[in-house]
């Protein structure tokens, strides 16, 4: 089963299936681009209802957000986080920069727990390992199967291959 592709934005994709989200950033978000990202996502929603597991992959980058950014990127991860099974983020980051911001994710989701299980990684493979119990859950009987693991490899390797990819990873 193939993912369906939700969102192009130059440095921001999203990628749906039944009970599972994958949200792909490199670089900066505008609040125009979450804002989009918001209405689409409550679109596919509307046509995907019930429960889901997500997993956010942040490619490495130099962007940093502004107050307000961060405000608005604060507002969408909560938006309908009721509806999350759970939730991976991996950090593609590496060396000090990667362990720090992963580092600082753990302890935001400790001060500020979801209602549901969420965890930080440093791989897309890690990421779905948490995830697939949560998937299989969901899974409504007889509906076709999504290794996790290789929907979303394949999705970040699509994004990696994009024109300008790379351009923000810090020199």
């Amino acid at each position: 089963m193939a993912l369906e592709s939700l969102i192009r934005f130059p440095n921001a994709w999203s990628a749906g299936a039944p009970r599972f989200g994958l949200h792909l950033f490199e670089g900066r978000l505008t609040i125009t681009d979450m804002d989009r990202m918001q209405q689409v996502g409550d679109l596919w929603r509307a046509r995907n209802p019930g429960r889901l597991v997500e997993m956010v992959v942040v490619f490495p980058s130099s962007a940093r957000l502004s107050d307000d950014e961060r405000k608005r990127l604060v507002q969408l991860v909560a938006h309908r986080e009721r509806d999350r099974a759970a939730s991976a983020t991996v950090i593609l980051a590496e060396g000090m920069q990667g362990a720090m911001q992963r580092s600082m994710l753990t302890a935001l989701n400790l001060m500020r727990r979801p209602p549901h299980p969420a965890k930080v990684f440093s791989t897309v493979a890690d990421g779905a390992a948490f995830l697939a119990p949560h998937y299989a859950e969901l899974r409504e009987r007889g509906a076709p199967r999504l290794d996790l693991a290789s929907a979303a490899e394949e999705e970040c390797e699509s994004f990696r291959r994009r024109p300008g990819a790379g351009s923000l990873v810090p020199r």
